[in-house]
C-alpha cells in the first residue's frame, strides 16, 4: 500500500529541511519553495496533506490556500499552516480560509508527527465513511428495483392464476371428449389410424397446456420460502416457458445433467434468472443469424451452466454485463430484470455466485451455489 503524499510549502530551506527529516520515514514527501510552484503540483499530484508556511514572497499562505480551497473540498486536500506567527489574527485568517489546523515554529518532532498523522487518518475516516455511504444508498436502490420487480411479478402472477382459472375447465372438457370420442371409437370396433393420432395429439397438447400453466404459476408465485429443489426440474420449467420462443426461431435445446443436483433456494427466483439468460441468448442467436442455433444447459453437482453458440459477447462488454444499467437487450423485450438484479438474486437471496465467459462457441453463465446446499 502506497504512503500518504504530503506536500511542504515553506522558504527556508532549512525549515524544509527539518520537516523532511520528521516525515520521511512514513510519509512520501514533495517539497516546494513558492506559492505558484505549489500550485502546479497540487495540479499535478495526488497530495494528501499539505503543511504550507504563511509568510512566502510573491505570493503568501493565505493566498495559497484560497487558490487550492476553490477548486478543492478542506477534506479532500487538508491544509496546516505552518509559521512562526502566533498573532491571534493570523490564526483565525488561516482557519477562516480552510485550514484545518496550526502549528506554530520552532518545530516539535511528537507535534508535527502527531498532528499529521491524526489529519490523514481524519482525511481517510471521511473518505470510508463516503464510500459506505454510496456503497447503502445502492445497495437500497437494489433493494428497491428487486422490490419493485417482485410486486409486479405478483400482480402478474394474480392475473396469470384468473387466466388459469378460467383455461382449466375448458382444457378438462377437451381431455374428457377425447376420452369419450375413444370410447366410442372402441365400442363401435372403429379401427381409424388417423383418428387416433389426432387424438393422441389433442391429448397431448392440452396436458402440455396444463403444464405450461402450471409452471408460470409456479414461477410467478410471491411465496419465498426456501427449500432443496433439483436444478434439472428448474431448468426443464424454465425451458417450457420459454418453449414457444425458442421453436419460433428453430433454436435447439438441451438439457443435459452430470450428476443430479439439488440445491437449497427460491424455486421461483432461479428460474427467473434462467429466463433472463436464456432470453439474452435468444437474442443473440436471432440478432446474429447463426444458421444451427443451439442453448445448451449443463448440470453438475452444485452448479448449472448456459451456453450458447451466438459467438461470445464483445471483450469491451464482457466485464459490465452485471454493471447497473448495462442491458444486452431491448426494453421491450424479457422480463425486465437484467443481468444486474439477476446477480444479486443468486447472490444476495440463494448464497450463489454467478460469472460470465467466453467459450469457444459463445457466452458461457456460470451459477454455483454453496457447497453446503448440496442434499
Amino acid at each position: 500500500m502506497s504512503k500518504p503524499l504530503i506536500l511542504i510549502v515553506d522558504d527556508n530551506q532549512a525549515n524544509l529541511k527539518i520537516l523532511v527529516e520528521f516525515l520521511c520515514t512514513d510519509y512520501e514527501i514533495v517539497i516546494s519553495m513558492t506559492g505558484k510552484e505549489a500550485l502546479n503540483i497540487i495540479e499535478n499530484e495526488k497530495i494528501d496533506l499539505i503543511l504550507l508556511d504563511i509568510f512566502m514572497p510573491h505570493m503568501n499562505g493565505f493566498e495559497v490556500c484560497e487558490k487550492v480551497y476553490e477548486k478543492y473540498d478542506k477534506h479532500e486536500i487538508p491544509i496546516i499552516f505552518v509559521t512562526a506567527s502566533s498573532n491571534d489574527d493570523d490564526i483565525e485568517k488561516g482557519f477562516n480560509l480552510g485550514a484545518i489546523d496550526y502549528i506554530t515554529k520552532p518545530f516539535r518532532k511528537v507535534e508535527i508527527l502527531s498532528r499529521v498523522k491524526t489529519h490523514i487518518l481524519l482525511k481517510d475516516y471521511k473518505n470510508n465513511l463516503e464510500d459506505k455511504v454510496k456503497e447503502e444508498i445502492e445497495k437500497n436502490k437494489l433493494k428497491e428495483k428487486i422490490m419493485f420487480h417482485q410486486s409486479k411479478l405478483v400482480s402478474i402472477g394474480e392475473m396469470i392464476n384468473s387466466i388459469a382459472h378460467q383455461w382449466r375447465q375448458p382444457l378438462n372438457s377437451i381431455n374428457s371428449a377425447v376420452m369419450g370420442i375413444d370410447t366410442s371409437l372402441m365400442k363401435n370396433d372403429i379401427e381409424n389410424e388417423e383418428i387416433n393420432r389426432k387424438l393422441e395429439e389433442i391429448e397431448v397438447q392440452t396436458q402440455y397446456m396444463s403444464k405450461t400453466i402450471e409452471d408460470f404459476s409456479n414461477f410467478l408465485n410471491p411465496n419465498k420460502h426456501k427449500d432443496y429443489y433439483d436444478l434439472k426440474v428448474i431448468g426443464e420449467k424454465a425451458f417450457t416457458i420459454l418453449h414457444t420462443k425458442l421453436s419460433k426461431y428453430n433454436i435447439s435445446f438441451k438439457l443435459i445433467e452430470k450428476q443430479k443436483s439439488s440445491v437449497y433456494c427460491i424455486e421461483g427466483e432461479i428460474i427467473q434468472v434462467i429466463i433472463v439468460i436464456l432470453n439474452n441468448a435468444i437474442d443473440a442467436l436471432k440478432e446474429k443469424r447463426i444458421s444451427t442455433p443451439e442453448i445448451q444447459i449443463h448440470i453438475d453437482k452444485n452448479q448449472i451452466s448456459i451456453e450458447d453458440n451466438a459467438g461470445g459477447i464483445k471483450k469491451d462488454n464482457i466485464n459490465s454485463v452485471f454493471l447497473p444499467y448495462f442491458t444486452t437487450k431491448k426494453a421491450d423485450e424479457g422480463l425486465g430484470i437484467g443481468l444486474h438484479l439477476a446477480k444479486a438474486i443468486i447472490e444476495e437471496s440463494n448464497n450463489g455466485k454467478i460469472s460470465v465467459e467466453n467459450s469457444k462457441n459463445g457466452a458461457k453463465f456460470k451459477i454455483v451455489f454453496e457447497n453446503r446446499l448440496n442434499k
